[in-house]
């Protein structure tokens, strides 16, 4: 059995994009998915699997089932509950964890080109940091992500990939969450 977790881009943030989160856990259940559960209101849910999909075709069937069934064309991004776990333990900033709110991780949707991550150090980023380690980018934003200079508005052209983020706080409760099964 392996413990996943499907991040959903952009849900609950503005009037359109709305899925109550009782009816996501009950689509990923629909889905075939065991044990669903969710944290917060955005798009965060944890669920078992019986076989070993690949995580691309899992995020497409959360898709697909969020489209046919709410109407709602959502990215979908999956990590596994180990890999949730290497996430937490290659962050290059831990200094800053002590704040989750100033470290945030865009997941990808897949390792962007080297020749993208070398342009992306050329943009203006003030106090903000960043790295890229694997489908992975950390942000570091010493003065919030409202006080912060690192333009994210474009990321997805930047990189050539999905993006979604989700601060510290988040991410250590999801990998804590897949951890227990």
């Amino acid at each position: 059995m392996t413990t996943s977790v499907a991040l959903l881009r952009g849900v609950n943030i503005g009037a359109k994009k709305r899925i109550a989160m009782a009816d996501l856990r009950t689509l990923v259940g629909d889905l075939g998915y065991g044990n669903a559960r969710t944290l917060v209101n955005s798009g965060n849910v944890v669920f078992d699997m019986e076989d070993e999909s690949p995580n691309l075709d899992v995020a497409a069937r959360i898709e697909n089932a969020l489209k046919d069934h709410h109407g709602l064309k959502v990215p979908v991004i999956v990590r596994t509950g180990e890999e949730m776990r290497e996430i937490v333990a290659r962050n290059p900033f831990p200094e800053v964890a002590a704040t989750p709110k100033l470290l945030h991780v865009f997941f990808l949707g897949a390792e962007p080109e080297a020749a993208r991550v070398e342009a992306l150090q050329e943009v203006e980023r003030g106090d903000d940091d960043f790295r890229v380690i694997g489908p992975e980018l950390y942000l570091s934003v010493p003065n919030g992500l409202s006080g912060g200079t690192f333009s994210l508005l474009n990321l997805d052209r930047m990189l050539g990939v999905l993006t979604t983020s989700r601060n510290w706080n988040t991410v250590t409760k999801l990998a804590d969450m897949a951890a227990e099964g």
